[in-house]
């Protein structure tokens, strides 16, 4: 059995013969074109219980992945790979590297994880797994050292990784196919002492007895802490951000009593809030309102650098139960849980709007359903810390309910002091009512008169 996935980007094959997934980059570059089928090959070695992973690099780029899809690569992919029951992973690199050891990034990501080998071709590591037939290797054989192991390959001394590869393939070929006792019996002696020649086996054992004399602090090496950093420090960074920031907007929502209304705006947007300020307090008579803008990126494809913080922030303002929560189009859905059903704002605003005015508004709609498949796909692409996949949807009402009111009117959002920081979406603003909010009668007042007022 045999499955394909073939685009301009990338060729993902599952192949039955030897239960592993071949994963092939043609090109890399966009996010979609690399870290979509990435989670694809995880799924295919999920679902037919694979152990072995093929990555073939046609495009040259491996070595020269982006830093944040390393960070990606080891926040997401390491850990939901071995979730699975992959063990092998095998890198096609071609002549001069096969054979190689994976001390480089981005292969010693794995190669900490898994055994991992570089390889001259798909074929070549395909004929390995074909290769690998579970047999106990002779003792003889485990106890070699690389001398003996060259020797019983036939080969000099001083045979390089080239002339080991070659004799490999075609001793294997002699012998591939032959499923007797005898036959599974040298088809694993071959493998071994292929092992022992190439020096794999010598470096493990090196690397293992290296690591065990080393002196460990909280059961990693000085290596091993300075490469958890290299890949983590910036998070200890945002995390000293997050509680002095965040600690200074609890200090004063927490300090500065009397809020009598609260009109909070997240997505990717800039706001003056001044026009709002102004008329909650001139216009509609509040004396102490919060009004608060946080710049969020959901999901973070825009390069935020204090995305962490932003959320922080968010989290934090919805401890102030506002009375009215403004998102843009994109962001709106990732929020669904916060959000109240305004189906009786719709109709308060038909009543007290103009025909015109009320023929710029929309309403959005949005199922408990959908709202928990978009956070599936947010974790699946993105890694989203503290978002859960959930393979079972039949437990999510899929009945949608109006979430929102949309607004799309470029004046109108301009007069209401918000500048729009998505490159590819249009203009828009989503009003919603916080489902903790102060009170639900002021949330339709403040909507329904800021819109009269700008539309």
């Amino acid at each position: 059995m045999e499955e394909v996935f073939d685009s301009e980007a990338f060729r993902l094959r599952y192949d039955g013969e030897t239960n592993a997934c071949v994963f092939t980059m043609k090109t890399y570059g966009v996010r979609d074109d690399f870290r979509t089928p990435v989670m694809h090959a995880i799924e295919i070695i999920r679902k037919h219980n694979s152990k072995h992973l093929i990555i073939e690099d046609s495009c040259e780029g491996l070595p020269d992945i982006k830093e944040d899809d390393l960070k990606w690569m080891k926040k997401v992919v390491l850990p939901k790979l071995q979730e699975t029951s992959c063990e092998h992973i095998f890198f096609v690199v071609g002549d001069e590297l096969a054979g190689t050891d994976c001390s480089e990034v981005p292969y010693s990501l794995f190669a900490e994880k898994f055994k991992t080998d570089k390889v001259v071709s798909e074929q070549f590591a395909l004929m390995m797994i074909k290769n690998n037939c579970g047999a106990e290797v002779s003792s003889d054989i485990v106890s070699m050292t690389r001398e003996q192991a060259l020797e019983y390959l036939g080969l000099p001394a001083n045979a390089n990784d080239f002339m080991i590869d070659e004799k490999f393939w075609k001793l294997s070929k002699n012998i591939r196919g032959d499923n007797t006792p005898e036959g599974k019996q040298k088809i694993a002696d071959l493998s071994a002492a292929y092992d022992i020649a190439t020096g794999r086996r010598d470096e493990r054992v090196h690397k293992a007895e290296q690591r065990e004399q080393a002196r460990k602090i909280f059961g990693k090496t000085g290596d091993e802490w300075r490469t958890y950093f290299s890949y983590t420090w910036y998070k200890y960074l945002i995390l000293i951000l997050v509680l002095i920031l965040g600690g200074n907007l609890i200090y004063t929502i927490a300090t500065r009593q009397g809020y009598d209304c609260g009109y909070v705006s997240i997505g990717h947007f800039s706001n003056d809030t001044d026009f709002v300020e102004k008329y909650l307090t001139t216009r509609l008579g509040f004396r102490n309102p919060m009004v608060s803008t946080v710049d969020i990126v959901v999901p973070n494809d825009q390069g935020q650098t204090q995305q962490a913080y932003a959320d922080q922030t968010a989290t934090t303002l919805m401890l102030s139960t506002p009375n009215v929560l403004v998102f843009d189009e994109v962001t709106m859905p990732y929020y669904f849980g916060s959000l109240q059903d305004v189906t009786s704002l719709y109709s308060f605003l038909r009543e007290n709007l103009t025909e015109e005015q009320f023929s710029q508004l929309t309403p959005v709609y949005m199922s408990e359903r959908t709202a928990r498949e978009i956070l599936n796909d947010y974790e699946i692409n993105y890694g989203a810390e503290m978002s859960v996949v959930d393979d079972d949807m039949s437990i999510y009402d899929d009945n949608p309910i109006m979430v929102g009111i949309k607004l799309k009117n470029e004046e109108a959002i301009a007069a209401l002091g918000y500048q729009n920081l998505w490159p590819e979406y249009d203009d828009s603003l989503v009003f919603c009512i916080y489902n903790q909010t102060m009170d639900i009668n002021d949330s339709e007042i403040i909507i329904m008169q800021l819109l009269r007022e700008v539309l």
